[in-house]
């Protein structure tokens, strides 16, 4: 890749200038400063969308780059925006980088600046102005805040409320006493019984890996408990994609000694490692982004219960205070205290083409909500087109 940085080609905002750098690794400097000083989530430092770039980006031959917003008077810079370009069959889109496997867009801000909410049209001009030739801008997953401050991708023009919605809660206090204070009676029954389960069957013991060896132990044991669990439930796994187990992979060694925000934790019964979770620290937040479970003989444990549970409590003898449960509506969340937030999306059509898959894209997410609304109604629809086609065979 070149670390060519390319200008806006034209000045389409008096309070902003763009550039354009198509090099991640040219930026690490800057980078690294705005990761010690200012606002970001764990989704957006460098060596996690560093190890999704080698890994997931460049295989497929899309292209990463990465915007810089700076003020066009002081020329200081304000923030960094991570983008990928992909080339499709019928289009190319432009999306956040690593959406396959993050939950949160928002980019990484400069301390001490703060964008004002009427600055959304201004900033949202002046990205376009420099973007690459693309039919569409499609961004899920905007938070409204990033580590306390707004997301100035919120107050982009054009933005819809997204059916999916995060999840997190404050962790403070004891963190002996912080699983009892924030589960509800559900819950805490739950934990009851799987911890004497598990004590029944053997040793428990909780890991959180920070040797190679650990984590080349436990980053197996994820993937097969994961592909288990979604061959159950007939769903598609991203972990299949070529690339993905590597990302996860290599972010979780790069982060060793604290390097990088991966930890991945074990929990095991004796020998048997019977959970997993993968997580991305970053300042005061841990952030959830897989979490695997032993099915068979030990689902009667509530094993992924058990270690979200120890885990929490590992974040808040860290100092963490707060836990993000990321994107879905699963009951566990709110039974650990978890308090819904919206997301929002953009989608921005650039070209005719552009319109023609921002139509065909909403129908289908409206097709999809509305599928997850009437189940009943769903399920007899699909009856009713098996039967359909069954008969035009």
């Amino acid at each position: 890749m070149t670390s060519l940085a390319v200008a806006a080609r034209e000045p389409a905002s008096s309070s902003f200038s763009v550039h354009r750098h198509e090099d991640l690794a040219a930026l690490e400097p800057l980078w690294r400063r705005y990761e010690a000083a200012g606002s970001l989530s764990g989704f957006q430092r460098f060596d996690w969308l560093t190890a999704i770039d080698i890994n997931v980006t460049r295989p497929r031959g899309d292209g990463a780059f990465v915007i810089e917003v700076s003020d066009a008077v002081t020329g200081q810079s304000l923030m960094l925006l991570p983008l990928v370009r992909k080339t499709r069959r019928t289009h190319s889109r432009i999306e956040f980088l690593g959406a396959e496997v993050s939950d949160i867009s928002a980019p990484v801000l400069a301390a001490g600046y703060r964008f004002q909410a009427d600055a959304g049209p201004a900033l949202w001009q002046a990205i376009v102005s420099t973007l690459p030739p693309a039919d569409l801008v499609h961004i899920e997953q905007i938070t409204r805040m990033v580590q306390g401050l707004p997301n100035p991708l919120a107050d982009l023009p054009g933005l819809e409320l997204s059916p999916k919605k995060s999840f997190d809660v404050a962790i403070q206090g004891d963190p002996e006493t912080l699983i009892d204070r924030l589960v509800n009676n559900q819950t805490r029954r739950i934990l009851k019984t799987s911890a004497r389960r598990m004590a029944e069957r053997g040793t428990v013991r909780f890991l959180a890996a920070t040797t190679r060896e650990e984590v080349e132990t436990l980053l197996p044991v994820m993937v097969a408990q994961r592909l288990s669990r979604f061959r159950e439930l007939r769903r598609f796994d991203h972990l299949t994609e070529p690339g993905i187990e590597q990302c996860y992979q290599a972010a979780a060694l790069a982060s060793l000694g604290g390097r990088g925000p991966a930890q991945i934790f074990g929990l095991a019964v004796d020998d048997e490692w019977i959970a997993t979770t993968y997580t991305l620290v970053h300042a005061d937040t841990i952030h959830l982004t897989i979490v695997t479970m032993a099915g068979g003989e030990w689902q009667s444990c509530s094993p992924g219960m058990a270690i979200l549970a120890r885990y929490m409590r590992w974040a808040r003898e860290k100092g963490l205070t707060v836990m993000d449960f990321s994107v879905g509506d699963m009951a566990y969340k709110s039974g650990f205290g978890g308090q819904a937030r919206e997301l929002l999306t953009l989608r921005a059509s650039l070209t005719i083409k552009g319109r023609l898959v921002a139509a065909i894209e909403n129908g289908v997410s409206w097709l999809k909500q509305w599928v997850k609304e009437h189940p009943v109604l769903a399920g007899r629809a699909r009856t009713i087109l098996r039967y359909v086609k069954s008969k035009c065979r």
